[in-house]
């Protein structure tokens, strides 16, 4: 039997929705803040890259966002190039999400969840295992965000520009 990857099924604008979905959420709770909209442009290269997962791996969401990149300088490497290649991917996650109304953009810019009905809290549960690990690093992503600060100083600490 042949397996092969699926990469379409990961860069289909509903995955990438739902996994902006869950790092709004992830980002939110605990917080009064949501993340700004320049976030997802991070969140996506970094949650949908396998060859970030050791770093993951060995991390909780206890860890920290700024822990994880002092343990892990090299998880920079390349990002601001994986920025580039998947924006268009992201924006077409953002315009899905947006559509459907399931994330909203509030005045500030910043993404907030919308007002249809959410996705059961199973649906990643019934995800196989990379698109399952995806969403498990966008919602740690999250939760470490929220503890960062600015967008700005995500930005610098990953090295990349906007």
């Amino acid at each position: 039997m042949t397996i092969s990857y699926d990469l379409y099924a990961e860069t289909n604008p509903a995955f990438v929705s739902f996994l902006l979905y869950r790092f709004v959420k992830s980002f939110s709770e605990g917080t009064s803040h949501t993340p700004h909209i320049s976030l997802a442009y991070l969140t996506v290269p970094l949650a949908m890259s396998e060859r970030l997962e050791t770093s993951f791996a060995s991390t909780n969401v206890s860890t920290g966002f700024l822990a994880w990149l002092n343990r892990f300088p090299e998880s920079r490497i390349g990002l601001q190039r994986d920025v580039a290649h998947s924006k268009h991917v992201t924006t077409a996650g953002l315009r899905a999400a947006l559509h459907s109304q399931l994330l909203n953009i509030k005045p500030d810019g910043t993404l907030g969840i919308g007002v249809v009905k959410r996705p059961p809290e199973n649906a990643k549960g019934k995800l196989s295992s990379g698109p399952k690990n995806a969403v498990s690093r966008a919602e740690r992503l999250g939760v470490w965000m929220s503890q960062v600060g600015s967008p700005a100083l995500i930005f610098s600490a990953l090295e990349v520009a906007p």
